[in-house]
């Protein structure tokens, strides 16, 4: 807070999303940004926005909010009524704490609060993690002041709304790692597999069999940490204890996904716009398995940008082979500086202060607003 400032003189600022830590992540950072900056922020999620750790003097308010995609016709009925329901708190909000601007980074649990923000003139900004928009912020796209984007280009923007490129905000424990040297190759190559939950299943059914085809020279020089889906592991060992890898190391869930990322030598993960950032913030080169069932295809068309930069290369579980993979795995692991290179070339498209960017944005539409 600026000297002389009070706490209600700082401008209150409604930040909105929900569900997954891809949408949770992202927000915080943006969150702590703007606190940063010498704005109040309140957070506003659905009941599966628990993986909001919390600011200091950030306040948390509950709203009704469920997907209508995937679902019955009642389901959609029921989803429907509780957007409807998590509208009207979200207006309640607006009218009780009047909010300066709402920003909505993105999925389903975004739209009560950001509906509010147009039906009570609320300036209103979105964050778009993807190299696509995704549904719920092309349904709420109409009358937004800006769009913050990740990717550019980005496909499926309404005409005449403005971008501007700042990047997805990644956790503080991710930026800590910015900038750790690329990893000599010697005696051991570290290999991390990780997929989400979803990701696993192709990853722990389908990787083994590639792997299972690399010649034992080279089995016998690899660390192997792979994310497996619980119902998976036994089937995934019975994989592995044949293998002659050098280690292995095989978990349903990582709590130390920074460290991990700092010892790969390769990663071979999913296209998600949270995996791709981390990937490029830390520096690591990446086979990418875009997720063949995200919306709109987003997952490939996010790893054909990151791929086309040099950063990694790209597979598609259509046109996936073990044998193709596994000849691809021994030319990266017999010429490692090709991964070097590529390691290079994803640190040098990482987004830099993307949060602080955010933020600024804003806080421009904020000042500009209050003139």
């Amino acid at each position: 807070m600026k000297k002389g400032q009070t706490e209600n003189q700082q401008p209150l600022i409604f930040v909105t999303t929900g569900g997954s830590g891809g949408h949770i992540f992202p927000a915080e950072a943006i969150a702590a940004a703007l606190v940063e900056k010498g704005a109040r922020v309140a957070f506003l999620t659905d009941r599966r926005g628990q993986a909001f750790q919390g600011l200091k003097n950030v306040a948390v308010y509950r709203l009704m909010a469920e997907s209508v995609t995937g679902r019955s016709i009642f389901g959609k009925l029921a989803a429907a009524v509780k957007l409807y329901i998590g509208t009207v708190q979200a207006i309640f909000y607006c009218y009780k704490l009047k909010p300066k601007a709402i920003v909505g980074v993105g999925g389903y649990a975004s739209i009560p609060a950001v509906m509010a923000g147009h039906l009570s003139r609320i300036p209103v900004i979105l964050h778009e993690q993807n190299a696509v928009l995704g549904r719920a912020n092309r349904f709420l796209a109409k009358g937004t002041r800006l769009i913050g984007t990740s990717f550019q280009p980005m496909l499926r923007a309404p005409k005449g709304i403005p971008q501007v490129q700042v990047g997805l905000p990644v956790r503080a424990a991710i930026l800590a790692c910015r900038g750790t040297p690329y990893p000599k190759f010697k005696d051991i190559f570290h290999l991390f597999v990780f997929g989400g939950s979803q990701g696993a299943r192709f990853f722990s059914q389908k990787l083994p069999e590639a792997l299972l085809k690399l010649k034992p020279e080279i089995r016998e020089k690899i660390d192997l940490v792979q994310q497996v889906r619980p119902e998976d592991m036994a089937t995934a060992r019975q994989f592995y204890d044949k293998a002659g890898f050098k280690k292995i190391t095989l978990k349903s869930f990582f709590t130390d996904m920074p460290e991990q990322l700092k010892k790969a030598h390769l990663v071979i993960g999913r296209g998600g716009a949270g995996t791709l950032t981390e990937l490029m913030v830390v520096g690591r080169p990446a086979i990418i398995v875009p997720l063949p069932t995200a919306a709109d295809n987003h997952q490939e068309e996010n790893a054909r940008l990151f791929c086309d930069k040099g950063a990694g290369w790209i597979v598609l579980e259509a046109d996936y082979q073990p044998q193709t993979l596994a000849d691809r795995l021994e030319q990266l692991i017999t010429h490692p500086e090709r991964l070097e290179k590529a390691a290079q070339c994803a640190y040098d498209i990482a987004p830099e202060k993307a949060a602080e960017k955010m933020a600024g944005a804003i806080l421009d539409i904020v000042k500009g607003n209050q003139k």
